[in-house]
């Protein structure tokens, strides 16, 4: 099942377009006769808030006390990097950033044998890693920023045009992450974060202005019978048994004698319900009655030809109504009343005919089921009034597809403007001992540009980015330090024998404390790096990657395990875990062997 939504696009009244994408399942533009072949559901949605109102809401309403402090990690893979070495990487990276407008703290760099470069810019806003690989023609970024998150792209298309790279040879995606308490800026942050008022509002506000007012008016009686009996000569075609619920007066049984395509008109009434009490004394008697009246009626036309269409008349009631429900559930004379195809039809006009809408779907859910079901609100609108068209169908497979057909047939009789407010597909017909037409497999799809993607894959290193918070049962004990948090961050360092990792490295630990109310530590080897990002209360972020190495993943997972047992009171809310490398790696490098192929090629 795929659900898709938007609030620009009018699914029922859009064009499809063709991508030039190998596609099985769906046919070619020119080969699709149904545009709504797949369609099961539709909704529109419409309510009386509007979004540009709760965005202006929300940004005019900022709390005096700062109650989170997010975060966002951007990374950022740069390929076909023009840098013959790294020595001028630092100086490169600053200016970069200084160019767009974020504030250095420091800067420093860890060069190894292998000629790669790590470089970390601690910022007021957040830190940025760089792992420059030239041999590779690559570099690595990790953008964390935690103030000015509208600065992010504009910090990524700096860095790429610093290190040479382009977008076209680049790759990038997000992670939600922890931030900073007691930043300068968080109240500009709290406004920023999120979608932007003049963004949605620009976007939305000429379409708002153009929405139809969706509250039930009413309308003229001429309009509401030209639909009726347009539905009934459309949708259902020539020589029709109409069976119609109405009241006493049932003026709409002449009316639908009246309509050419219409043989035969069956009136379904009870006038024992005329000015019905249920607490009369004689409510049962009267109930009684009506049902075995209904029933012979019923029981006569499933001898002489069955129904096409069923009308539920405004006069009806909703008494007779349920006992009639009652009648072809009960007794079973659906099959025998109704022909495999068949439309059950009435109108919404007022908010006392709700009643009305539960009817069809009922009809559509217990007695229609399977078979192609539907139920389907048409909305007629006009300056001044407005009412639906109501339709539970069985049995016609182009059931949306020639309803749309006939919007033109609905307007010009009513003088009003039609458009779908809701279709609901009844049950998927089952199918004992279904077997497919066709069977897809990786054999039938084009594989050559997966297949060279995945051999120009490389994967230079790893990275894990772990989040931890409180135990549930330990949220009122917590208690964080800048110095349980860095001895918590040397320990494991020094337990968990990281590639390359040195005791001596636990001295080029650098520490950043103004940012606001947390804490920031960056910690650089010949192996890899780790930052780890105290946001000043309750929440670490740790972004540790290592080269690729033999048992350098084991040697994650004991880091990993060691700083939190440091760290006991804490536990992992969230784990992010990916390669990092060139030809937009996605594979970890134990699952790309040399000379061996994927099982789908």
């Amino acid at each position: 099942v795929m659900v898709l939504g938007s609030r620009s696009v009018d699914f029922m009244n859009t064009d499809l377009t063709g991508h030039d994408v190998l596609s099985l399942v769906i046919k070619d533009l020119d080969e699709i006769g149904d545009n709504y072949e797949y369609f099961h559901d539709y909704h529109k949605n419409e309510t009386s808030i509007e979004p540009c109102d709760l965005v202006k809401a929300s940004h005019e309403e900022v709390s005096s006390d700062q109650t989170s402090s997010p975060g966002i990690l951007l990374i950022v893979e740069a390929e076909d990097v023009d840098l013959a070495s790294s020595k001028n990487l630092k100086k490169i990276l600053t200016s970069a950033m200084k160019k767009v407008g974020l504030t250095i703290v420091s800067a420093s760099t860890n060069s190894n044998s292998d000629g790669n470069t790590i470089a970390s810019i601690i910022l007021r806003e957040g830190y940025v890693i760089a792992r420059s690989m030239p041999g590779h023609k690559y570099c690595g970024f990790d953008i964390h920023l935690w103030s000015r998150f509208d600065k992010h792209e504009a910090v990524k298309a700096a860095l790429l045009s610093a290190v040479g790279s382009k977008t076209s040879s680049s790759s990038s995606y997000r992670i939600i992450a922890g931030g900073m308490f007691g930043t300068r800026s968080w109240k500009e942050d709290e406004k920023l974060r999120g979608p932007q008022q003049d963004d949605i509002c620009d976007l939305f506000e000429p379409m708002s202005n153009k929405e139809e007012d969706t509250e039930i008016k009413g309308a003229k009686e001429s309009s509401i019978d030209g639909v009726m009996k347009e539905s009934v000569r459309l949708l259902q075609g020539k020589n029709q048994k109409v069976a119609l619920v109405c009241g006493s007066d049932c003026a709409s049984s002449a009316k639908l004698q009246s309509i050419e395509s219409v043989e035969q008109v069956v009136v379904l009434t009870c006038p024992t319900m005329e000015g019905f009490n249920e607490f009369d004394e004689g409510a049962s008697d009267a109930l009684g009655t009506c049902e075995k009246s209904l029933t012979i009626t019923l029981e006569d036309i499933s001898e002489n030809g069955k129904v096409d269409t069923l009308v539920i008349d405004s006069t009806a009631d909703k008494m007779t109504a349920s006992i009639l429900l009652k009648v072809i559930s009960k007794k079973h004379l659906a099959k025998e009343v109704f022909k495999p195809q068949v439309k059950v039809l009435s109108t919404f006009v007022k908010e006392s005919d709700k009643w009305i809408m539960h009817l069809l779907k009922v009809i559509r859910n217990d007695i229609f089921g399977r078979d192609f079901a539907f139920y389907s609100e048409v909305s007629f609108d006009s300056e001044n009034s407005s009412f639906k068209l109501l339709i539970a169908s069985k049995g016609e497979e182009d059931f949306i597809k020639n309803l749309k057909g006939n919007f033109g047939h609905f307007e010009k009789e009513a003088g009003m403007t039609a458009s779908f407010e809701e279709i609901g597909g009844g049950l998927w017909k089952y199918q004992e001992d279904f077997k497919p037409s066709k069977s897809y497999t990786p054999d039938d799809y084009e594989t050559t540009a997966p297949l060279e993607q995945w051999r120009t894959q490389v994967a230079l290193g790893h990275q894990i980015v772990f989040q931890l918070e409180a135990k549930e049962d330990k949220k009122d004990k917590l208690f964080l330090s800048n110095a349980l948090v860095r001895k918590a961050l040397e320990l494991a360092l020094l337990k968990s024998s990281l590639p390359r990792f040195e005791p001596k490295d636990i001295k080029s630990i650098e520490e950043y404390n103004e940012a606001g109310d947390g804490y920031v530590l960056v910690s650089m080897w010949a192996g890899g790096s780790v930052t780890v990002v105290w946001n000043g209360k309750d929440h670490i972020d740790i972004n540790i990657f290592i080269y690729k190495r033999d048992k350098a993943l084991d040697a994650l997972e004991a880091f990993d395990k060691n700083l939190k047992r440091s760290l006991s009171s804490m536990t992992t809310i969230l784990r992010d875990e990916q390669p990092r490398g060139v030809g937009r790696v996605v594979s970890y490098w134990d699952d790309i062997e040399e000379d061996v192929e994927p099982h789908w090629a």
